[in-house]
C-alpha cells in the first residue's frame, strides 16, 4: 500500500470517528430542549439545524468506506477472516443512508401508521448497523489474537465488543419501555465505544509504520533490551 493511500485511509478512520462523536456531544449541548439522556442521537436530523446532522451521518459514512479499504489492505498478510474491514464498510454506508433518510420522532414503531418510508429505511441501516459494530470488534479480535504485534489490540477489540452488547442489551430494554428515560444515554454508550475502537484502530495502522514516532519509539526500546 503506498503512502498516500495509507495516510489517507488511517487519516479518514482518525477523522470520521472523531467527527462523529465531536458533532453529537456538541448538538447535546448547545440545542435547547433536547433532552439527550433519553432522545437518540439520529434526531438531531429532525431539528431545525438537522443538516448539521444529516451531513456528519454522510461525510463520515464515506470516510468510514475509505477506511475500511485501508484496514483491508494493511493487514492483507495477516491470516484469518477478512470480513472485519468489510464491516467497517457496510456501517459506512449504513452511515450514508442515515442521513438523508431522516428518523421518525422517538417512540414511533417501524410497523405503525405513524412511521414513514425514510423512517423505516432510518431504522432499518440502523439496526444492521449496531448489529455489525459488536460482530466487527469480534472478527477483529479473532484475526489478530495469535498476532503478536497486535495481541494487545485484539484485547481491546474484545472488551469493545463486550460494551457495545451491554450497551445494545440496555438500549433495547429502553426501547421496550424498561428505562425508556436513559434510552439516548444507553445508545451513546455504544456509539462512543465503537467509535473509540475504530479511532484506537486507525492509531494502531499508523503506529506500525515504520516511519511512525511510536513505531521508532518501540524499534528504539527493543533494540536496546
Amino acid at each position: 500500500m503506498n503512502e498516500f493511500r495509507h495516510r489517507l485511509a488511517v487519516w479518514a478512520g482518525m477523522i470520521g470517528s472523531l467527527l462523529f462523536l465531536a458533532v453529537f456531544v456538541a448538538e447535546d449541548v448547545f440545542s435547547q430542549d433536547f433532552d439527550w439522556l433519553s432522545t437518540a442521537v439520529s434526531e438531531h436530523s429532525r431539528t431545525p439545524h438537522g443538516w448539521i446532522q444529516i451531513t456528519t451521518f454522510i461525510v463520515v459514512g464515506l470516510l468510514f468506506v475509505i477506511f475500511s479499504g485501508g484496514i483491508a489492505e494493511e493487514l492483507r498478510n495477516v491470516p484469518g477472516s477478512r470480513t472485519g474491514p468489510l464491516m467497517v464498510g457496510i456501517i459506512g454506508v449504513c452511515l450514508i443512508l442515515s442521513g438523508p433518510f431522516v428518523t421518525d420522532p422517538g417512540g414511533v414503531v417501524m410497523s405503525s401508521s405513524g412511521a414513514t418510508w425514510h423512517g423505516v429505511v432510518h431504522g432499518v441501516v440502523g439496526a444492521i448497523a449496531f448489529t455489525l459494530m459488536p460482530l466487527s470488534c469480534f472478527m477483529f479480535h479473532r484475526r489478530l489474537r495469535s498476532q503478536p504485534v497486535w495481541s494487545s489490540f485484539a484485547r481491546l477489540s474484545l472488551t469493545a465488543c463486550f460494551v457495545i452488547i451491554f450497551g445494545i442489551v440496555l438500549l433495547k430494554f429502553a426501547q421496550l419501555g424498561v428505562m425508556h428515560g436513559l434510552l439516548g444515554l444507553f445508545q451513546r454508550i455504544v456509539l462512543v465505544a465503537y467509535f473509540g475502537w475504530i479511532f484506537a484502530l486507525a492509531l494502531r495502522l499508523h503506529a506500525n509504520r515504520p516511519d511512525s514516532v511510536l513505531h521508532r519509539a518501540q524499534t528504539m526500546i527493543t533494540s536496546s533490551t
